[in-house]
C-alpha cells in the first residue's frame, strides 16, 4: 500500500460513510456498501440508521460474529482479493472500536490506549489519520446518536454533541497527535452542505483528483440516513422501551 489512512472517529460522526468515501477515489478500493436497518423491534424500525461496508474494517479484536482478530497482512490480503491490481492505496475504519481513544478502561489489557495507537499505526504504516468532526450542524447528528443509541434520551444526544465540541474532540486530537499527523474533516459541512472548501481539504490530504459525482454521494447518505430524523418527534426518539429503560424508567408499567 502506498497510502494508508485510518479513519477514527466517536460513534456517532459518520466514519462508516466517511471510510467508505474516501475508498471511492483513484487508487483507493472501490468497496460496496449496504444500507443498515438496526431497530427492527420498535416503531422507527422502516429508517436506515447507517450503511455497512464491512471490507472496509480491520477488524484488531475479536469482536461480535467475527471469530478472530486480523494482522495488518491478512486485511491487505482480503482487499487485494476484492479489488484490482490497480487498488494502491486504502483508507481503513478500525473494529471494535472506532478510535483506540475511546475506549472504556476494561476493554483493553496490557496496553494503554496510546500503546494500542502505536502498535496499530505501527502494524499498518498508517500515514494519517483521518478524523470526522462535527463543527457546525449539530442537531442532527445529535438525533441520530439518540436514533443508533437508544440509551441516550435526544437531550442527552445534545449534551453529548455539546461536549465533543467544546472539549472532547479537541482532547481525542491532543492525545493522538503525539504519534500521528491528523487531519479532521468538517463531515457536517460534506453532507448537509456539499462544501467545496471542505472537500478540497480532504482531497489535499490524499493527493487525489476529485470524483465527479461527489456531492451526489453525500447528498445520498443525507437523505437516506439524516433526512428522514427531521420530521420525527423528540418524544417519538425518548418513548422508546430501550430510551426508557435506559434512563431508568420502567416500559412496561
Amino acid at each position: 500500500m502506498n497510502d494508508v489512512f485510518g479513519c477514527w472517529y466517536e460513534p456517532g460522526d459518520a466514519g462508516t460513510w466517511l471510510t467508505w468515501f474516501i475508498n471511492q477515489h483513484n487508487d483507493y478500493p472501490k468497496f460496496t456498501k449496504k444500507t443498515r436497518f438496526e431497530q427492527e423491534d420498535n416503531a422507527l424500525g422502516h429508517i436506515a440508521t447507517d450503511y455497512s461496508c464491512f471490507n472496509s474494517d480491520w477488524h484488531i479484536e475479536d469482536w461480535s460474529e467475527y471469530d478472530s482478530k486480523e494482522t495488518w497482512s491478512e486485511y491487505v490480503k482480503k482487499i487485494s482479493q476484492l479489488n484490482d491490481e490497480t487498488t494502491s492505496s486504502v483508507c481503513y475504519k478500525l473494529l471494535p472500536w472506532h478510535n483506540p481513544f475511546c475506549l472504556e478502561p476494561d476493554e483493553i489489557v496490557d496496553e494503554t490506549p496510546a500503546e494500542l495507537c502505536v502498535r496499530l499505526l505501527t502494524e499498518s504504516n498508517t500515514k494519517a489519520v483521518i478524523m470526522p468532526v462535527v463543527t457546525v450542524d449539530y442537531e442532527l447528528f445529535a438525533k441520530r446518536l439518540a436514533f443508533i443509541r437508544p440509551r441516550f434520551t435526544t437531550a442527552d444526544a445534545r449534551t453529548a454533541y455539546k461536549q465533543r465540541i467544546e472539549r472532547i474532540y479537541d482532547n481525542t486530537l491532543s492525545m493522538m497527535r503525539p504519534h500521528v499527523t491528523v487531519h479532521t474533516v468538517s463531515v457536517d459541512k460534506l453532507i448537509l452542505h456539499t462544501d467545496d472548501a471542505e472537500y478540497n481539504k480532504l482531497l489535499d490530504v490524499l493527493q487525489q483528483p476529485a470524483i465527479a459525482n461527489w456531492k451526489e454521494l453525500c447528498t445520498e447518505y443525507y437523505a437516506t440516513v439524516l433526512q428522514p430524523l427531521e420530521s420525527i418527534a423528540d418524544v417519538e426518539f425518548d418513548s422508546r422501551p430501550e430510551t426508557l429503560e435506559g434512563n431508568g424508567e420502567n416500559p412496561y408499567s
